[in-house]
Parts: structure tokens; C-alpha cells; sequence
């Protein structure tokens, strides 16, 4: 009992959950935030939720009764919320721009106090039905026993024959409306939470990532393990139980097939009638499920990539030593310090000089604007004016392709010969393979960018092949590489 208390005594001073529901003004701030991220849309920029907040705090401000106290401003409530935690500033890769998201803690008490609101029926038919299921297909899918699995497998094929018999002579019964709804409802809740996964999952990556670079820079127990899985390219983000779930569900979802009839059963649930007990929001959110799921997942992913990849260049262009002789440069002077805290005071005058970065300060007023005209150039009489060529967008793109790699033709070869592959009934494809197929239209650049591409999303084989490519002159190169190889189509 006194852990117990203990703990939860923690959790109240430093739990992001408790903290949003003991705030002062904690139903404005759930109410906001669930209105602007708690929907579809799980991120925005930052200067678009202030904008949004400002509008809702003024609507608060006149038409509350009683009011509220709401004396700051939008951007102050914003920053206050991300330094209690609630919010999260991430910045855009490749943008300067950033964009508030909700923490995990912050989603878990949305979550809490609109279940408070509109609380869901507990004890149904439905619930329990569900239950079962589980646990039969869990009995089912782990017992070693055949004659068990034989004996479980003959009940649900008897079942079945017994629906065929009963379609067969026109007897079938249909759901009726009250445990139809029922299930509806438990569908819905089931699939609100799915949502909140996602912040946790995306959460666990940054703490997973986070406890990596420590591992590797503070020589902890197992850092030799990591650094040899990472050059030896194993993803360690991915391997980890939150990344083995999450992709189990991110792959279960873009699989084609599943999504259409998913959809076009919930288009058949919505078009019947004990659906109307549903309200707009409902229905919308059971319309845009799969969409929503894809596109927040698409999120998690591209979050788990970025880590996955930012990990491997911390280890493959050694910055990790880097980072270990600073460690260790910096805990050598705390320990340092620290022997000589007993005989000096903190106050004590050093005959040291210290040079620190400074910034001048001065005035506004002592700035003067600049005139463009003071540096205008006087013409040169004399000199003849020649108009520019004009450039296509076909030499623009070929002026890419001669600095860059082009990842998006070589996604769309590999792609390609993975699905011819899979029509000729084959596992998988080498990097040769597909330059049999599609040939390397940049020459070494295509052949540096497969490689990349099968290393990041592709698996090792056993042994070396050889590759051929062309050079522009005409001249055919080949070299032995590492054998890899697709079995599934990759993406940018």
C-alpha cells in the first residue's frame, strides 16, 4: 500500500495526465486542444493554432457565464501548455517552420474527461462477444496439441456449414437493430483509441531513440551489441516491441485488398438503418477511418524512419566518438569541480580569464534604413544586351538527375520488378535483378542509390553478386557488391 501511494504521489506532481486535469483552467484547455488536435488532424503549425486559439479564448472571453480567467494571450497559453507538457514543438524536416502537436499525456486526459462526458456502456453482449473471440483465436493460434486445433478447427467448420445450411434454405436471421448498434458503438470506441496509440507509439520511438545514443555514448551494458547490429544493419527502432507491433499494423493496413473491403463494409453499415442512432461526427469519423488511420500512421512511420536513419549516420560517420571524448572532457571537469568545492567556495575569484560569445545591443533608433538607389550601378554604354535561352522543365530535370540521385525512378523500378516477381510467384529480388529488368539510367549514382534503398528496406542475403551498368561514354563497369534483396515494395 505505501509503494502504492508512493508512486501515485510521484505521478501527481509529474505526470503529464494529472497535471492537465488539476490545472487551473483545465476544461478551456481540454476543450481547445480536443477541438484543434484531438481529431483528424493530430498536428498543426504553430503560427495556425495560435491564431485558432486566440479566435476561441476571445469567444470565451465574452460568452462564458460565468467567464473564465483568461488574462494571457494565445502565444503565451501555447508556449505555457508546451512547457507543462501538454503541447509538443517539432520542427519540419526540410522547412523552417514548426508545428504543436499533442504529448501523450496530454491525449490521455482529452481522452479520460470526454469519456466522463459521454461514458461508454461497459457490460454488453457486444464486449463480450469480442472477448471470446480473443480468446478462443489466441487458444487457438499458441495450442501445440493437434487434437485440440483439429478438434477447435471441426466446431468451426460445423458452424459454418450450419450459416451455409441456413442461407441455402432462406432461415438466416439478421442482427437486430438494438446488438447491431451495440456493436457499432464498440467498433467506435475501439477505433477512437487508436488515435492515442499512435502519440504513445510515436512517444516510445523518441524515448527508444533517446536511450540508444545514451547506451552508445556512456558505454553502458549492451553498447557493443548495438553499434555491431546498426553496422551490420539491423533497426534497432524497429526491432524494439513498440516498432514490431506498430509495423505489424502499418503493413496489415496498406494491404489493398483488406482497405477496399473494409471500406465498402463500412459503407454498408452506414447506409443501414440502425445507423442513424449515430451522430455527424460519428459517421464521419466511421466514413474517413481508413484515411485517418493511413495518413496518421504515414506520420509514425516517417518519425520511426527519420529516427532509424539518424541513428545509423551517428554510428557509421562516428560522430558517437565525438560525442564520447566531449562526454568525457565534460565529466572530468564536473569531477573535477566537485574535489574542489571542499576548499573553495563557490564565490571564490580565479586568476582566469574566460572569452565568452557576446552580442552588441543598441537601439532601434539608431538604425537607419537602407536606400537601394545609393547602390544602384550607372549604366555602360557600349555593351550589347543578349537575352537569356529559355530552359524547359525537361533540361531543369535533367540538371537534377545530374547532381542527385533520382530515388523516385529507382523506387518506381524496384516496385515494378517486385510485382512482376510476385506474379511469377518469386519471394524476392537482387539489386542485379533489377538492373536486368530496369538498367541503371545514372550509371554508378543508380547503383549507389538500389543499395541504399535495399539497406534500409530491403534484407541482407548470403554472399556477393555481380552488377553491370553503362557509363555515359558507352563503356560497360561491373563490380561486386553485397548481395541484398527486395521482398516487398519500398517507398520514398
Amino acid at each position: 500500500m505505501l509503494s502504492t501511494a508512493l508512486r501515485l504521489h510521484e505521478m501527481q506532481t509529474n505526470e503529464v495526465v494529472w497535471k492537465l486535469l488539476r490545472a487551473t483552467n483545465a476544461p478551456v484547455i481540454i476543450a481547445i486542444l480536443d477541438a484543434h488536435l484531438g481529431g483528424a488532424t493530430r498536428s498543426l503549425l504553430v503560427p495556425e493554432l495560435v491564431n485558432l486559439v486566440e479566435v476561441d479564448l476571445e469567444e470565451l472571453r465574452f460568452r462564458a457565464n460565468p467567464p473564465f480567467e483568461l488574462s494571457r494571450s494565445a502565444q503565451a497559453y501555447c508556449e505555457q501548455w508546451r512547457s507543462d507538457g501538454y503541447l509538443i514543438r517539432r520542427p519540419i524536416a526540410q522547412a523552417r517552420q514548426e508545428t504543436y502537436e499533442l504529448s501523450h499525456g496530454a491525449a490521455l486526459a482529452i481522452s479520460f474527461a470526454k469519456r466522463l462526458i459521454k461514458p461508454q456502456r461497459m457490460a454488453t453482449q457486444s464486449r463480450l462477444n469480442t472477448i471470446i473471440n480473443q480468446i478462443n483465436n489466441l487458444a487457438l493460434e499458441t495450442d501445440a496439441n493437434e487434437e485440440n486445433r483439429r478438434m477447435l478447427l471441426l466446431e468451426e467448420r460445423s458452424r459454418i456449414d450450419e450459416q451455409l445450411r441456413q442461407l441455402d434454405e432462406g432461415t438466416f436471421e439478421i442482427l437486430d437493430e438494438h446488438r447491431a448498434t451495440e456493436q457499432v458503438f464498440e467498433i467506435l470506441g475501439l477505433a477512437q483509441e487508436i488515435p492515442d496509440d499512435f502519440v504513445k507509439v510515436r512517444n516510445d520511438f523518441e524515448i527508444i531513440n533517446k536511450s540508444l545514443h545514451a547506451k552508445i555514448i556512456n558505454f553502458e551494458d549492451g553498447h557493443t551489441d548495438v553499434l555491431e547490429d546498426i553496422f551490420s544493419g539491423v533497426d534497432q527502432i524497429a526491432q524494439s516491441a513498440s516498432g514490431r507491433s506498430f509495423i505489424g499494423f502499418y503493413s496489415f493496413l496498406r494491404d489493398i485488398n483488406l482497405t477496399e473491403t473494409l471500406q465498402d463494409n463500412i459503407d454498408t453499415i452506414l447506409d443501414s438503418s440502425f445507423s442513424e442512432s449515430l451522430n455527424i461526427e460519428e459517421r464521419r469519423f466511421l466514413r474517413e477511418l481508413i484515411n485517418t488511420f493511413l495518413e496518421q500512421s504515414r506520420e509514425v512511420n516517417a518519425t520511426r524512419t527519420t529516427f532509424s536513419r539518424g541513428l545509423k549516420r551517428f554510428v557509421l560517420n562516428q560522430d558517437y566518438q565525438h560525442d564520447r571524448v566531449l562526454k568525457r572532457q565534460l565529466d572530468r571537469a564536473l569531477g573535477k569541480s566537485h574535489a574542489l568545492l571542499d576548499g573553495f567556495a563557490p564565490q571564490t575569484r580565479l586568476q582566469t580569464s574566460l572569452d565568452l560569445t557576446s552580442v552588441s545591443t543598441a537601439s532601434v533608433s539608431r538604425f537607419t534604413l537602407k536606400n537601394p538607389a545609393e547602390s544602384r550601378a550607372e549604366a555602360v554604354g557600349g555593351m550589347e544586351v543578349v537575352e537569356a535561352e529559355i530552359t524547359t522543365l525537361k533540361q531543369l530535370r535533367e540538371l537534377a538527375r545530374m547532381t542527385e540521385i533520382d530515388f523516385q525512378e529507382l523506387v518506381g523500378n524496384v516496385n515494378h520488378c517486385i510485382r512482376a516477381a510476385l506474379s511469377q510467384r518469386q519471394g524476392s529480388i537482387t539489386i542485379g535483378a533489377v538492373l536486368q529488368l530496369r538498367p541503371a539510367t545514372q550509371g554508378v549514382a543508380s547503383i549507389i542509390g538500389l543499395i541504399v534503398l535495399a539497406t534500409e528496406q530491403g534484407r541482407q542475403g548470403k554472399g556477393w553478386e555481380l552488377v553491370r551498368w553503362q557509363t555515359k561514354t558507352g563503356t560497360w563497369r561491373s563490380a561486386n557488391v553485397e548481395r541484398y534483396e527486395f521482398f516487398r515494395e519500398v517507398e520514398l
